[in-house]
């Protein structure tokens, strides 16, 4: 093998030819971008990044690097970047297989093994699977790429690579864009969101693609589709108006279901093409006329709630405009007089729940007296319970026991146990049910740390649970999070340590397109509360101050009260 030798590889990115290098090369990570029309199915006006072909003569260390930046060249199957490949590997390459997503602000490096072999090193921060599931790394991780070379007509061209893409994280965010796929719940109620990331090249092609193909696995047995399996819904065309309005025809297989069907399949298309935002003012039409099917078969989303409520001295206690000049509404009759922590309370108001002061009953009782409350379970210490719109409330032990409680608002005779034998043995510290009644966010901990955890619950068409769904783990900067609720549709708040420094902090967790950091709290906050469709945040510590902030900072409420929670 020759001896190792260095030298840095000059390139303006994707757009100019690397010039010659040597033993171990460096890859610019950005890449200008320039918007122009593209042929094909491509989606008008999604930005472009134009990808050269290997120069002749090229050495193995550049066509290692030209194909890397080739990954933003989408055209035609990714012809370009087959351009760097073997006939052999071309005809098998498989781009769509998922995207390693690298630092932008540091180079790349291919290293030369031997004259046939190179390791491309990565520092990667994210990865996306072929589904368009996006993971972001808790921090850049070394990634060594194994490339085997092969000379074709005395030009190098890569034998071995593994399927996929790889893209800086600049031209990611240029090209690709977070997007929701749309389900129905097991009752036919609500849409269930889906989160992704789908190519802005393909746009309107790649969401109706992957609706068609139906949900990530976290949700597979949860939720059903409307949307009929036909080639003509993955093949519809994304059309201009006069005014400029995105348009896409309502295709046959749609028009033929019937009207309850058709009403829940065009509510799926409909959001799901909306969530992305080159087509977030798109309208479905039919023979040039916009098309729906009906205000009395409309499906909505779900919302969380916006109404923010406290444990009192006793009881559930209203917190929209607290003051001592008064006492806080009472919200449940029957716990009014109730020493109790964790209140919740139905969005739709009527059933609520809490647990006694001591954590080790849970109280069912209602607002409106229509459920007789009852101590729903005892003999043990509860997680904060949490409501659904199935007239369920869900807890569970804090050590778990591999099992989860859906206790009926109708009566003991309709709880159920669901069976969660991955969470046998782990601390629970949290659990919450989206305002969809579908998917479920669990936090729990071992001796490995905080995990927290996305499930969804599978049901019967009468909303009665059977079990809950293998989760999908979802990566957060804090650590020890000690507290996790939704806050938004795909959004998660939580509570933990800033790994870096220990401190406490709140975090507002986008599944989908990142974080966001709330004002720093109190060493003392055990509680913190929000939701996207409110105004304000909450939070309550364990020295018994409440807390709220409108996103700059924290005021104290001068109000006796603790665990603040929405509905």
């Amino acid at each position: 093998m020759r001896p190792p030798r260095r030298t840095v590889l000059h390139a303006a990115g994707a757009v100019t030819v690397l010039g010659l290098g040597a033993a171990c090369a460096r890859i610019p990570t950005g890449s200008p971008i320039d918007s122009r029309p593209l042929s094909g199915r491509v989606q008008p006006g999604a930005p472009y990044v134009q990808a050269l072909p290997p120069a002749e003569d090229a050495t193995a260390q550049q066509v290692v690097s030209g194909f890397v930046q080739a990954g933003v060249g989408s055209e035609e199957d990714f012809a370009v970047a087959r351009s760097y490949l073997t006939d052999e590997l071309s005809a098998r390459w498989r781009p769509a297989a998922g995207i390693t997503i690298y630092s932008s602000s540091q180079e790349l490096e291919v290293k030369e093994v031997d004259e046939t072999s190179m390791v491309l090193v990565l520092q990667v921060v994210a990865v996306v699977d072929g589904s368009g599931v996006r993971s972001v790394l808790s921090g850049p991780v070394s990634q060594n790429v194994e490339v085997t070379m092969e000379q074709v007509e005395d030009q190098w061209r890569i034998g071995e690579v593994p399927d996929g893409i790889f893209l800086s994280e600049a031209a990611f965010e240029t090209l690709f864009a977070p997007a929701r796929l749309y389900f129905l719940d097991a009752r036919g109620r609500h849409l269930v969101p889906d989160h992704r990331w789908f190519s802005l090249q393909r746009g309107a092609a790649a969401v109706l693609e992957a609706l068609v193909a139906g949900p990530a696995l976290f949700l597979k047995g949860a939720v059903r589709s409307a949307v009929p399996d036909a080639p003509d819904v993955a093949d519809a065309v994304v059309t201009t108006a006069a005014d400029g309005t995105p348009e896409v025809d309502v295709p046959r297989s749609v028009l033929a279901l019937r009207l309850e069907e058709r009403a829940q399949a065009l509510a799926q298309i409909e959001s799901s093409l909306r969530s992305l935002r080159s087509l977030s003012g798109i309208r479905l039409v039919r023979n040039g006329e916009e098309y729906s099917a009906g205000e009395e078969h409309t499906i909505e989303r779900a919302l969380p709630g916006h109404r923010p409520i406290a444990a009192g001295p006793t009881g559930i206690i209203s917190l929209n405009d607290p003051s001592m000049d008064a006492p806080a509404a009472q919200l449940v009759p029957d716990l009014a007089e109730q020493a109790l922590t964790s209140p919740v309370i139905a969005q739709e108001g009527g059933l609520a729940a809490a647990l006694t002061d001591d954590g080790t009953v849970v109280l069912l009782a209602s607002t409106d007296g229509s459920v007789p409350p009852r101590e729903a379970a005892t003999g043990g210490e509860f997680v904060p319970p949490r409501v659904d719109d199935a007239g369920l409330v869900w807890t569970s032990t804090v050590r778990s026991a591999g099992v989860m409680l859906a206790l009926a608002g109708s009566g003991p005779g309709q709880d159920v146990k669901v069976d969660v034998p991955w969470l046998r043995g782990r601390e629970v510290r949290a659990l919450d049910i989206a305002a969809d009644s579908t998917r479920m966010m669990v936090l729990s901990t071992d001796s490995a740390g905080s995990q927290l955890d996305l499930c969804a619950v599978i049901r019967d068409a009468d909303g009665v649970p059977s079990s809950l769904t293998q989760p999908d783990q979802v990566r957060t900067f804090l650590s020890d999070v000690t507290q996790a609720s939704w806050y938004d549709e795909v959004g998660l708040i939580l509570l933990g340590s800033d790994p870096g420094t220990g401190e406490l902090r709140g975090q507002i967790l986008d599944l989908t397109s990142g974080r966001d950091p709330l004002p720093s709290v109190r060493s003392t906050t055990d509680r913190i509360a929000g939701t996207v469709v409110g105004e304000t945040i909450w939070a309550g510590t364990s020295d018994g101050d409440l807390l709220r902030s409108d996103g700059s900072r924290w005021s104290v409420v001068d109000l006796e009260a603790h665990d603040p929670s929405f509905y």
